[in-house]
């Protein structure tokens, strides 16, 4: 009966209080719903002085249509047609470019398969950190040489794609698998490199009569040109100009050198 009484009392009170509660907001005849209701954002750029400016459209001139934002959308007429004159173009080199990437794979398989098995720590292990920690960085500097070489590159050719999976490969899938000595994702990279062969190919019957060039290593003349080949893209010409000296500032001493690095 009495913990009835104060329920009653306290609602009592609630009630008497809220009309005070509501004469305290300033006067704002705004409920609670609307003032929900109501864009936060706005009320603040509002409170902050902002008024919008919308642009002047002349009266009377209807909405943009489908049709013009549709006209705003331009669309290349040729489509790819671009990419297959500029490979078409330049095959020999392009295909100079997946040459030197074949003879990365070779390398990259040979060294790899010396390791399969082998125990940790001993001498063909050792060897195969040694060859990774020259033969990697070697392999990434032929790509950033090329995208520097042809700073356009990915957007002139079809060809560079395929290319740059398969420096994908020789850079991180061959790797990985003979690290973690898995004759599986071996197989599945040589299985991926056929896949990027077999696209090149048929890209190659698209647009021009060429093949990929397969050198029939059986042949010894072939196999001595190939490995000539092959050893020129392994070794890359290194800077060999001379360092630039630059004369800065001259002191009591004269001039002071500073030393820019090779050319």
């Amino acid at each position: 009966m009495i913990g009835g009484l104060r329920s009653a009392l306290g609602v009592l009170a609630l009630a008497l209080l809220l009309p005070g509660l509501s004469a305290c907001g300033g006067g704002d005849s705004k409920s609670l719903a609307e003032k929900m209701a109501g864009d936060p954002e706005a009320e603040a750029l509002a409170k902050a002085g902002y008024k919008p400016n919308p642009k002047p459209r002349p009266e009377g001139l209807p909405p943009p249509t489908d049709a013009e934002f549709k006209a705003w959308d331009r669309k290349d007429p040729e489509g790819e047609k671009h990419l297959y004159k500029f490979d078409k173009a330049n095959l020999t080199k392009m295909l100079n470019y997946w040459k030197e990437l074949d003879c990365f794979r070779e390398k990259m398989k040979s060294e790899g398969d010396k390791v399969l098995g082998a125990e940790p720590g001993t001498p063909l292990e050792e060897q195969w950190i040694v060859f990774k920690q020259i033969f990697i960085p070697m392999v990434n500097t032929w790509q950033q040489r090329l995208l520097a070489t042809e700073p356009r590159i990915l957007e002139k050719s079809k060809l560079i794609g395929h290319f740059l999976e398969a420096h994908e490969l020789v850079m991180n899938g061959w790797p990985d698998a003979y690290n973690n000595n898995d004759k599986v994702a071996i197989a599945t990279a040589d299985a991926h490199w056929t896949i990027v062969e077999n696209k090149i190919i048929k890209y190659l019957k698209n647009i021009s009569q060429e093949e990929l060039p397969k050198d029939d290593l059986t042949d010894p003349k072939v196999k001595e040109k190939h490995d000539k080949f092959c050893a020129a893209a392994l070794n890359p010409p290194k800077n060999t100009g001379k360092a630039k000296i630059k004369y800065v500032g001259k002191g009591s001493g004269g001039a002071k050198k500073l030393n820019m690095g090779d050319d």
